[in-house]
C-alpha cells in the first residue's frame, strides 16, 4: 500500500487563495469597527467632561467663575485629539434658565446638535445644561464601496454625537 501525495498537492494552495479575500476583508472590517468604538467612545468621555467641567467649576471651593465656551471646546478638543479627523469635531453647549428671568431662557454657543434642552423638574433650585458633541467618523480602511447599489464592503462614514444633559446649581 502506497500513498501518492503529489494528486492532493495544490489543493491547500488554491483553499488559501480562495479564502484570502474573505479574510482579508473580515480584518480590514475589525480594524474599522474597532476604530469606530475607539471614536464612539472618545465622543462620550468628551461630552461627559465637557459637562462636568461647565457643572463642576462654578461651584467648587472659592467659588471659581464658570468656564466660558471656549474653555469647554478646548477642554474637549484635547480630549478627542487622538481621533483622526478631530478638526471635523463640533461642540454646542446649551442651558435652560427656566427659572430666572432671561431671555430666551435657553442660551446655546456653538455648533452642532440641538438647540432644545429638556426642562428640568426643579427650575428654581437648578440650571439644565446640555454638551452636544459631533464627530463625522470616516474608516481608517476603505475599500471598494458601490453607493450607488447601496454595497459597502466596510463600514459607512457616520456621524457620532452625544449629548450629556447635567444639572447646575443656581
Amino acid at each position: 500500500m502506497s500513498c501518492d501525495f503529489r494528486k492532493g498537492r495544490g489543493q491547500a494552495i488554491l483553499e488559501f487563495a480562495l479564502l484570502l479575500p474573505l479574510l482579508f476583508l473580515l480584518i480590514a472590517n475589525l480594524v474599522n469597527f474597532g476604530a469606530f468604538l475607539h471614536g464612539w467612545i472618545t465622543v462620550a468621555n468628551a461630552s461627559r467632561a465637557g459637562a462636568q467641567y461647565l457643572v463642576l467649576a462654578g461651584a467648587s471651593v472659592g467659588s471659581p467663575v464658570p468656564p466660558d465656551v471656549s474653555q469647554i471646546v478646548a477642554l474637549i478638543n484635547r480630549d478627542v485629539s487622538s481621533l483622526p479627523g478631530s478638526s471635523s469635531l463640533q461642540v454646542k453647549v446649551c442651558t435652560n434658565y427656566a427659572a430666572e428671568d432671561e431671555d430666551p431662557p435657553v442660551v446655546c454657543a456653538g455648533s452642532g446638535g440641538p438647540d432644545t434642552v429638556p426642562n428640568d423638574p426643579e427650575p428654581d433650585h437648578y440650571v439644565l445644561a446640555t454638551v452636544d458633541v459631533t464627530y463625522n467618523y470616516q474608516p481608517l480602511i476603505r475599500l471598494w464601496d458601490f453607493p450607488a447599489l447601496g454595497i459597502r464592503l466596510t463600514l459607512p462614514p457616520t456621524t457620532i454625537h452625544h449629548r450629556t444633559v447635567m444639572r447646575m446649581l443656581q
